[in-house]
């Protein structure tokens, strides 16, 4: 099992939560073993932010999106990462997150895993840190 803790912002924090975002751009991926399970752990950054991890969901596949995807797949990537066509645009080439399984967890500072600062996109973190997250599930 692989654990990432990933930064992001809100509204795509609650978003990915609710389970109305299932895809996640970010400018790179990690590189994931066939067969691995990845789980990603979500820090709500930014100013209006929790600044705390406040949730996780389960990655389920990366792919890169070129510069200049065809309209459909446009259409269905602004829709379901939850951007405006400009903003994908304007973040192109990246790669395509896909995650499923939201749950939401008790709000855990970064300091109870042993921390002192967020990722400033994604980390790994090791299976001590996860297992204090998991007994954080409300």
């Amino acid at each position: 099992m692989i654990n990432i803790l990933l930064s992001v912002r809100r509204p795509f924090s609650g978003k990915i939560l609710s389970g109305e975002k299932r895809w996640e751009l970010r400018k790179n991926a990690p590189r994931i073993p066939r067969g691995e399970h990845v789980t990603l752990w979500i820090y709500e950054s930014g100013k209006d932010g929790e600044r705390a991890i406040i949730g996780k969901c389960r990655l389920v596949v990366t792919a890169g999106l070129r510069p200049y995807p065809p309209k459909g797949i446009l259409e269905w990537t602004m829709k379901q990462a939850c951007v405006t066509e400009e903003h994908l645009r304007n973040y192109l080439p990246c790669y395509v997150w896909g995650v499923q399984d939201p749950v939401r967890i008790s709000t855990v500072p970064l300091s109870d895993i042993g921390l002192t600062r967020p990722p400033q996109s994604w980390q790994y973190i090791s299976p001590a840190q996860a297992a204090i997250l998991e007994r954080r599930i409300a």
